[in-house]
Formats: structure tokens, C-alpha cells, sequence
């Protein structure tokens, strides 16, 4: 059974069955309503850009694709789906909203390489892992285009399943508070790495960690020196499991520190780089204006937040100094300041800032505490 739903400004055809259970296929053509934010910040985005032309990779519903058509004008849209079924619904969706757009019925690698330096705007949303798309999607999008990658594979890339992280992404993850900055950075590593080996950078536009998934919109340039500037952002996170204490360096290989008398845990090769290119997401809160308050509420955040490599959970510390009693994250942030430090909140954990105050510090702004 088919209900036609809104999104956006957008009508929609989708399967009732998507609604019973988001964290599985139950339709044949599957459209995730909890995704909703993703799609939002996708047309925000594209409306930030000039004369796009868009390929929804995997398309399904179409929605994301259709939505971008209809709501940030794009100049032209392609939507791909291997499922035939999927095709149909697209074309029944486009032809909803009055909506010229191509519809193509492709293994999604050999449509990149049938299309290549076509379009600028490559979108790679897949139910689970990227890692089988984004290699011919680097290398087919047109110079100094965007891809967007989602991931939805978050428990390997958190370190839930180690072993799965390095087949796919080649690199070791972390459990703990760290876990979701780390597995972004470690998509974004895997990016570099893969974008080097055909002489591209990539640099990121925006960048996020929203519930279960991990989402990235990254500018590709052609060019070897360019590549090797790149993947100079590549690094390894040491992680002290007793006091929550971390460090980061930028290297190619990773080397043995100690913190509290013990090895500190290892998690990379990961991007150090930064997660945003500050002026386009003010363009993209701008372009937010008609988009849900959730939308606008993550790009408010991610606009503010500081471009430090990773945060301190004030929850997690408090717990290990045994400490009651928390000051208010406003509170940590005023101090930090007054010490002559950067600090902010951050989108990705909402007990946690970040910030270039020592640990020891912090401690001493929390046992200080009233």
C-alpha cells in the first residue's frame, strides 16, 4: 500500500511500510522518514552552490533528488536506482511535482563511469557503508564538484565491530566518548586516502554526526601537489581509557604514548583537518530559512563551533573525579575564555565542548566548582 506524503514542499509517494520499522528495508523501495534532516541540510547545501547538477546515486523514492529539483532549483537532477520498482515510483514522484528530471535504472559504479565529469554534485546515501561507491565517485565528479557521502554503518566505524573497520576503512576505531568524532574522521581519512590515489584532494564543506549516521559534503579538486597537501590533514588519536585525557598528531604511521602509566589507545589513520569551510555554512544557515527548526539548529551550532580536533564529555570527567555536582556547559566555556582559551559547544555530543584548555584544566574548573 502507497500513502502520498509532504516533505518539505515536495509531494511524495512512498510505501506505508516504511514507517514500521526505519532501522530495516520493509518496503520494496525504502524511504526512511527519520532521514528527514539529512535531506533538509542536502538542499540548504545545494542552494549555498551555483549551477549544479546533481546525481542522486541511489535514489529510491527519489526523494532526496526530487526535493532538491523542486526546492533549491538545482540546474539539472539525475536519480539512479538499480530496483525497477524504484524507477517507477520516481517517475510517478517527478511527474507529482511536475518535475523534469532523468531517471536512470543503473548499477550505480557503472553509471559514474558512463557519466563522468558530468556532474558536480555526486550524492551517495546507501542503506550501510559507502565504502563500494565513493572510490568512482571521487573519480568521475566534475573538478572542484562536491560529493556528499552518508554512512550508516556507524557501530564498525564507533568501534562496536573493529574487525569490519579495517576491511572496509583500513583503520582502527575507538569505543568511548570519543567514538562519533572518530568515526567521522575516519570516513573523512578514508576519503583523502582514496581521492590521493587518482591525484585529488578533498576539502570538507560540512560535515556532521546526527543520530545514527555520519554525513559529509566534500569538495574534490584535481591535482597531484594538491593531493599531497591533502592527505597531510591524515593523523592518529591517542586516547587515555583512565583520565579521558587525548592527544592528536598529524603522521603517516602511528607511534606507542603513554598517559597514567599505561599505552593509550590508538584510533586511525583518521583526518585532522578541518570539518567545515566556515563562510559556506553561514551560506547554508542562510539557506536554511524555510527548512525545519532542527535544521536550522544543527547549522547555528555547527556555525559557532570551533574547529579543535575532537572534545572532553564534562559527564565522563565528572565521573571519573567522582564529582556530583556539574557546572553548567555555559559556565565551563566562560572560564576556558577567561583563561585565554578557545572553547565551544559541539553538534556531535551535547555534554561535551571543545576546546584547546588542558585536561588538567578542565578537572580544575570542575573540582572548583561551588
Amino acid at each position: 500500500m502507497q500513502k502520498t506524503i509532504t516533505e518539505g514542499s515536495t509531494l511524495l509517494k512512498v510505501y506505508e511500510k516504511s514507517f514500521e520499522n526505519v532501522s530495516k528495508k520493509t518496503a520494496s523501495v525504502f524511504f526512511n522518514p527519520v532521514m528527514k534532516l539529512n535531506r533538509d541540510i542536502t538542499v540548504a547545501v545545494v542552494r549555498s552552490l551555483g549551477d549544479v547538477r546533481f546525481l542522486d546515486l541511489l535514489a529510491a523514492t527519489g526523494v532526496k533528488g526530487l526535493r532538491v529539483a523542486r526546492e533549491a532549483r538545482a540546474e539539472e537532477v539525475a536519480l539512479n536506482d538499480i530496483n525497477s520498482e524504484a524507477i517507477k515510483l520516481i517517475k510517478e514522484n517527478a511527474e507529482l511535482n511536475t518535475l523534469d528530471v532523468e531517471v536512470y535504472n543503473r548499477e550505480a559504479n557503472l553509471l559514474l563511469n558512463e557519466t563522468k565529469n558530468r556532474f558536480n554534485f555526486i550524492d551517495i546515501d546507501p542503506f550501510g557503508t559507502p565504502v563500494p561507491f565513493i572510490d568512482n565517485a571521487i573519480r568521475c565528479v566534475f573538478n572542484k564538484g562536491v560529493v556528499a557521502i552518508t554512512a550508516t554503518d556507524t557501530a564498525p566505524l564507533c568501534g562496536v565491530y573493529p574487525k569490519v573497520t579495517i576491511r572496509r576503512y583500513l583503520a582502527r576505531s575507538l569505543r568511548g566518548e570519543l567514538c562519533k568524532e572518530t568515526g567521522l574522521r575516519i570516513l573523512l581519512g578514508y576519503s583523502a586516502r582514496t581521492a590521493a590515489k587518482y591525484d585529488r584532494a578533498i576539502s570538507p564543506l560540512l560535515c556532521h554526526s546526527t543520530g545514527h549516521y555520519f554525513r559529509c559534503f566534500l569538495k574534490v579538486v584535481r591535482g597531484a601537489k594538491k593531493a599531497d597537501s591533502s592527505i597531510k590533514n591524515l593523523g592518529y588519536l591517542y586516547f587515555c581509557t583512565k583520565c579521558r585525557n587525548f592527544e592528536v598528531e598529524k603522521s603517516m604511521f602511528p607511534v606507542k604514548r603513554e598517559c597514567c602509566s599505561r599505552e593509550m589507545s590508538i584510533a586511525g589513520p583518521l583526518w585532522l583537518g578541518e570539518l567545515k569551510e566556515q563562510d559556506f555554512v553561514e551560506r547554508a544557515l542562510k539557506n536554511s530559512h524555510d527548512l525545519s527548526s532542527e535544521t536550522k539548529k544543527l547549522l547555528e551550532i555547527i556555525v559557532q563551533e570551533e574547529e579543535i580536533p575532537f572534545y572532553y564529555d564534562i559527564h565522563s570527567l565528572g565521573s571519573i573525579l567522582n564529582l556530583g555536582n556539574l557546572p553548567r556547559m555555559d559556565y565551563i566555556i566562560e572560564q576556558a575564555k577567561k583563561r585565554g582559551y578557545n572553547a565551544t559547544r559541539t553538534h556531535i555530543l551535547p555534554t561535551a565542548i571543545k576546546t584547546d584548555l588542558p585536561e588538567k584544566e578542565i578537572s580544575d574548573i570542575l573540582r572548583s566548582y561551588g
